[in-house]
């Protein structure tokens, strides 16, 4: 079998002047079976908040699945296949509400994740073509002045 070669890359540049955004890539491949798994690692302030898990053989995406984490916890998964439904498991037992929006058709559209009595939102992960990214922190410090984005229309 031949040896499982590991990329480890890291995008400072990836969000832009969020400063402490960062991106941490790894993927492993079987050249017998023409897999590939990528694993997405997005941190803010050097804590992981979201891991995405891409399967792909010869090319083609067969299932990918986002972990939704928070103070080092998981507290939601979504995964999905390309030709079937996907699925959303929260986590019980956390101080943490997980909220997830779809729009007309039931694609996902965003992720929020809020805290406490009064809805602190501790972060919003906005879905486009089935990835989830987590926005910037200048997003959350705006969502949190004004009130959730739930209700109001989708954050921008």
């Amino acid at each position: 079998m031949r040896t499982l070669i590991v990329f480890l890359l890291s995008y400072a540049s990836v969000f832009g002047a969020d400063g402490d955004m960062r991106i941490f890539t790894t993927a492993q491949t079987n050249a017998q079976t023409g897999s590939i798994i990528t694993q997405d690692f997005f941190t803010r302030d050097g804590q992981t908040n979201l891991e995405r898990r891409t399967y792909a053989q010869a090319g083609v995406v067969q299932k990918r699945i986002h972990l939704f984490r928070h103070a080092g916890s998981v507290l939601a998964e979504h995964f999905a296949t390309p030709d079937s439904s996907s699925y959303f498991v929260t986590e019980a037992g956390t101080p943490y509400s997980v909220i997830l929006e779809s729009d007309a058709t039931r694609n996902p559209r965003s992720v929020v994740i809020r805290t406490g009595v009064v809805s602190i939102i501790s972060d919003i992960f906005l879905c486009t073509n089935g990835l989830f990214s987590p926005v910037e922190s200048s997003v959350l410090t705006k969502a949190n002045a004004i009130g959730s984005p739930l209700g109001e229309g989708r954050m921008k």
